[in-house]
């Protein structure tokens, strides 16, 4: 696979841009994941490592069960990355299990379209 930076690739196509123009919940978990990662490195753009870290945990499953040292262990992944990514895979986590308080309606940010 060539490595391309995101600023490489047309507007359409970047994670952040498309997320402003359909919404999070339109996204790929890749493009999901690489706006969480936020920068690639080593050659490697967000949206690659974010494709490789999901083809090695096996999905979204594996990679939100995945303690901090196993992402570390992954290629590009330091310590502030892989506690980024386990603590969204928390948050995620506890958001399904219903721990988290209905914040007040102006907290909560609404993807284009949404109607509820």
């Amino acid at each position: 696979m060539t490595s391309r930076s995101i600023m490489e690739m047309p507007v359409e196509e970047r994670p952040r841009e498309r997320l402003l123009m359909v919404g999070v919940r339109r996204l790929k978990d890749a493009e999901v994941l690489a706006i969480i990662i936020g920068s690639g490195g080593r050659g490697r753009s967000s949206l690659e490592l974010a494709q490789s870290l999901l083809k090695k945990f096996g999905g979204t499953g594996g990679l939100s069960i995945a303690s901090v040292d196993e992402l570390q262990e992954a290629e590009g992944v330091g310590q502030a990355l892989a506690m980024r990514i386990a603590a969204s895979m928390e948050l995620a986590r506890r958001s399904q299990r219903g721990l988290l308080r209905r914040q007040p309606a102006r907290a909560i940010t609404k993807a284009p379209g949404d109607t509820g």
